[in-house]
């Protein structure tokens, strides 16, 4: 329906070319689909959905897809769509279920090849502390908090359902509130190891800071964004050595990165002068390094279109190419 944010969107595709995402009726209700590469629709709702309706996150190349719904009384939770089509729900054992008094529930927002899912979730606690989790292909949440993380409300690790960075290795990355409510990143290891992050020029009061990794590739390169000072948006590349630099094409007020792939390519979308949203994508040259293993890529000379940045080690190399294409990006869903 014209002016209602309701209609389609796509939220991911994997390496066959099967898409995944939502689609709002006429009442904003939303229901989750997948799409074949020769155009065949598959609808679905997760048993017992209620409230806002079904959220598809992401699949991976078998076909599963995860996400989040809600039931009647607009509690989230987290479900793993199978390539058969049967549905497994759940909910985090300590997670929050009162919805009166701010509750959100549980979600799961990434799966990898093997089926290993990641999510959050807001505690019982009474200030609704955000914890993240890996599970397991038998059902077990493992359950994992950044050291200075914050207990207040609000705070914590990750979200029900803030983007969580995940590779085939099963390395994570996201978020963590500390107690200030400043922002910061971290990565998380296959074996559990923490390491925490901020961007250069990342602000320090409340509410700014380095708002999250979106995307993680396979060798460790990861995308997000921060909040300066100022509260303006940008976009950042953080290298699998830890190296970090800003993402920002010409001309943009604020970045939002949304996904990086393991030839270093980097897509999302920007704000411009006009105020009107821009999608792009930043690809480190046109030729790959045969000789290098790591996937990095040449050096091109800097034009009106490069964007210089310092040199990056392993996956992505100095200069990135801003190639915007003009799509306009709509508020979303209305409830």
């Amino acid at each position: 329906t014209p002016g209602s944010y309701n209609g389609t969107t796509p939220s991911s595709i994997n390496d066959l070319g099967v898409i995944t995402g939502n689609y709002y009726d006429a009442n904003g209700f939303g229901h989750g689909f997948l799409r074949e590469p020769d155009g065949e629709f598959t609808r679905f709702d997760v048993p017992g959905v209620g409230g806002y309706g079904t959220s598809a996150i992401t699949l991976n190349l078998e076909g599963a897809v995860v996400g989040y719904y809600t039931d009647s009384n607009y509690l989230y939770h987290a479900f793993l769509r199978s390539p058969d089509g049967t549905f497994t729900t759940w909910t985090a054992p300590d997670a929050c279920t009162d919805v009166s008094q701010g509750c959100i529930g549980t979600g799961a927002t990434n799966i990898n090849v093997f089926g290993i899912i990641v999510g959050g979730y807001s505690d019982n606690s009474g200030n609704f502390v955000h914890h993240s989790y890996v599970r397991s292909l038998d059902g077990e949440l493992k359950v994992f908090d950044v050291p200075g993380a914050g207990t207040g409300s609000y705070q914590g690790t990750g979200c029900g359902g803030c983007d969580l960075g995940f590779n085939v290795e099963g390395a994570v990355a996201g978020i963590y509130i500390d107690a200030n409510n400043v922002q910061h990143s971290f990565l998380r290891s296959p074996q559990g190891t923490l390491t925490t992050f901020d961007a250069p020029g990342a602000g320090t009061a409340s509410g700014q800071g380095t708002v999250g990794p979106t995307s993680l590739n396979d060798f460790g390169a990861i995308t997000g964004s921060y909040l300066d000072a100022n509260y303006v948006q940008h976009g950042y590349l953080r290298s699998a050595s830890g190296d970090i630099t800003t993402v920002d094409p010409a001309g943009s007020l604020a970045t939002e990165p949304f996904g990086i792939n393991d030839l270093g390519a980097i897509t999302g979308y920007y704000l411009d002068p006009n105020d009107v949203n821009r999608g792009f994508v930043a690809v480190p040259c046109n030729q790959m390094c045969s000789e290098n293993d790591e996937a990095a890529t040449r050096t091109i000379p800097a034009t009106d279109t490069n964007r210089v940045a310092p040199t990056l080690n392993r996956v992505l190399n100095p200069k990135l190419r801003f190639m915007p294409w003009n799509r306009n990006l709509g508020a979303p869903p209305s409830k």
